[in-house]
């Protein structure tokens, strides 16, 4: 005997076996749009964006790319400034000619050492002894007091820069003819300024310290006399009566060498006596 059916089993037979049901069409759609996002990025970063042809692109200013009113100026400043330069460092006299003090000393950071210096420069001085009549060798060095044992004490730079300039060896004399005399010794009538011009030796060679010898064991080809005191002050301060030639006239040898340029003949041998005395008056401190 069977029993009677259930109704609600008859209910859940007759339903169909499965429904996708809205929930899951909305989960596909946003799977597949995802899908399509992603494959435009891809495309947009394998492919960048070209500019347009006639697009105005920006430029980027950055502070201080304004043009200054006084650009060309400094530009012909600088032009100037390394023209003074090149022009002093091959040697040409045009910048000293026509360019201001501080220009000129600015600028000739090219013509330092264009020429190696052939010889030390050491200036010395004598003086003219009263008692004995002839030319003694005095020590300057204590009327110079500030770096008196060196190249850079007064006497020694200016008789480097003022050798030549009477108005300035005058004065000198003076000052040290005073001083000399002033120490109650024997008295000196006059002073004469020369200068030492010593060879380096020879590369590889040794290289002594510099010492200050006495004036007397140099050879006269290494002396050069710069400025003396005439032979008529020298006797005016020595009491002695003037000196006079074998005629009867005025005996004096002036204060300073002749320039005996002037009596030679070609303009080559001028140029030639100026080119050597240049050379040698180039100073290197020892």
């Amino acid at each position: 005997m069977t029993e009677p059916a259930d109704p609600q089993d008859e209910e859940r037979e007759d339903a169909p076996a499965h429904s996708p049901g809205p929930a899951r069409d909305d989960r596909e759609e946003r799977d597949d749009r995802d899908d399509r996002d992603d494959r435009d990025d891809r495309d947009d970063r394998e492919e960048p964006e070209r500019p347009r042809k006639n697009a105005k692109t920006k430029k980027r200013e950055l502070p201080g790319s304004e043009p200054s009113r006084f650009r060309g100026f400094w530009i012909a400043v600088a032009g100037l400034y390394l023209a003074t330069v090149w022009f002093d460092g091959v040697g040409s006299t045009w910048p000293a000619k026509v360019t201001p003090r501080p220009w000129l000393y600015f600028s000739q950071v090219a013509a330092l050492f264009v020429n190696a210096a052939p010889k030390v420069i050491d200036y010395r001085a004598e003086g003219w002894s009263c008692s004995e009549h002839r030319w003694v060798e005095i020590d300057v060095r204590p009327y110079f007091r500030i770096d008196a044992d060196n190249k850079e004490n007064r006497f020694q730079r200016a008789l480097q820069f003022y050798r030549k300039n009477r108005n300035v060896m005058r004065p000198l004399e003076d000052y040290v003819v005073t001083r000399y005399n002033a120490g109650g010794g024997s008295q000196i009538g006059g002073v004469r300024f020369s200068s030492l011009r010593l060879p380096y030796p020879a590369p590889g060679e040794h290289v002594a310290p510099f010492e200050q010898r006495a004036l007397a064991s140099y050879s006269a080809d290494e002396k050069h006399d710069w400025y003396w005191t005439p032979k008529s002050r020298r006797a005016q301060r020595c009491g002695a009566p003037q000196p006079r030639g074998p005629d009867g006239s005025r005996d004096d040898d002036g204060d300073h060498p002749r320039d005996e340029s002037k009596e030679r003949g070609t303009d080559r041998e001028k140029s030639n006596d100026k080119n050597a005395d240049k050379n040698a008056d180039k100073e290197l401190d020892p």
